[in-house]
């Protein structure tokens, strides 16, 4: 299997990047203040990557006050052990970065492993580069005093730090199917989220027994049916969440109301020309809500389909351990055992897919297990 790397959520990503300016923008003004009023210097560094920070990072409701606060102290621990420049802002780059990949990303759930590491790894080395770069524009292009030249420091290391924390937002397996599982539960919101993230935790248990059978053409059959009640799980959501889109951008309510009123005009209309006019458009609306219910009915079976998608994966889940209390599959005779559990989970899925695909699960071969 090939890394599949995937964006998710572009939107809080460049969002994050604005605010990090706007917060190190606010912070050279302050830094001016003290330094051309009270003749007391702010160089950039902690002051640039703590406001960078503290407005760019989104936590939860509930852990707000927390979060912000961490933002602002841990940074500071390299400051305070006396690190040698530029390891110094390269750490508290990193410290800030990994609590925003963690707890501030912007979505329900916590950073993974990876996301955090790859993201305090990133943000050290684009924080050190920032650096660079001001001391760069300092020594070259900017006058000594001022506030533009304090303002462009600030900016500059704000956001090379927030382009550091762009693995927070990416989705990163090395399989394909897990991957669009990630992107697409990152997308959605509700019930449909929580059968998404269901889904795709069902799919990686199951690839994680499947790993531990011998190899062989049943257990690349194996992996083949997994993947294919994942990816019809997935697929499922993304339909409904489409239909959903389109009943909430034109709703059924307000058009039955407007095929009420016109039936209503119709009716007391003087004028034989007028009347049939507003027939003919009560009649062109009362085909759209048709279609509009047609669409509500589909949702709904969507809905269910999905519901029963995410049971079949269950299922799959149980048969491997019902498999295994039976007879290990990776002992003698696993081969056969293997081919056997795949061919049980396609005749499954087959059964799951209507009357027709019943059809062909009773024509599928017997199974063993």
């Amino acid at each position: 299997m090939s890394l599949s790397i995937q964006l998710i959520r572009r939107e809080d990503f460049e969002s994050r990047c604005l605010y990090a300016l706007v917060g190190a923008g606010a912070m050279a003004l302050v830094a001016g203040v003290a330094r051309q009023v009270l003749r007391v210097p702010v160089e950039p560094g902690y002051f640039a990557l703590m406001a960078a920070a503290i407005t760019a990072v989104k936590p939860k409701a509930a852990e707000n006050l927390l979060v912000r606060a961490g933002m602002v102290l841990l940074p500071a621990l390299p400051y305070v052990l006396g690190l040698g420049s530029p390891w110094t802002h390269a750490v508290a780059g990193a410290i800030a970065a990994g609590l925003l990949a963690w707890r501030g990303n912007g979505r329900d759930s916590v950073g993974t492993p990876l996301q955090v590491a790859l993201c305090a790894g990133a943000a050290a080395v684009t924080t050190a580069l920032g650096l660079y770069v001001h001391q760069v524009l300092d020594a070259r292009f900017l006058p000594a005093w001022g506030y533009f030249p304090l303002m462009v420091d600030y900016a500059v290391v704000a956001l090379f730090w927030s382009i550091g924390t762009l693995p927070a937002n990416l989705a990163m397996d090395l399989d394909a199917v897990a991957t669009r599982g990630m992107r697409l539960e990152a997308t959605l919101s509700g019930e449909v989220r929580g059968l998404v993230a269901r889904a795709l935790t069902l799919y990686r248990q199951c690839q994680d027994e499947a790993q531990k059978l011998a190899r062989g053409p049943g257990l690349e059959k194996l992996q083949a049916v997994l993947g294919k009640l994942a990816r019809d799980a997935f697929t499922l959501a993304e339909s409904h969440t489409e239909l959903e889109a389109q009943l909430t951008s034109a709703s059924q309510g307000s058009v039955d109301s407007q095929v009420q009123e016109l039936k209503k005009r119709a009716q007391d209309a003087q004028d034989g020309v007028a009347r049939r006019q507003l027939e003919r458009a009560a009649a062109s609306l009362g085909e759209e809500l048709n279609h509009l219910d047609a669409l509500s009915r589909r949702q709904e079976r969507l809905f269910a389909q999905l519901h029963a998608q995410v049971a079949l994966l269950e299922r799959a889940r149980v048969c491997f351990i019902g498999a295994r209390a039976a007879s290990p599959l990776d002992g003698g005779g696993s081969g056969d055992r293997v081919q056997a559990l795949a061919d049980k989970l396609s005749a499954l899925d087959l059964e799951s897919s209507g009357p027709e695909g019943a059809a062909q699960a009773a024509r599928a071969p017997a199974v063993r297990s």
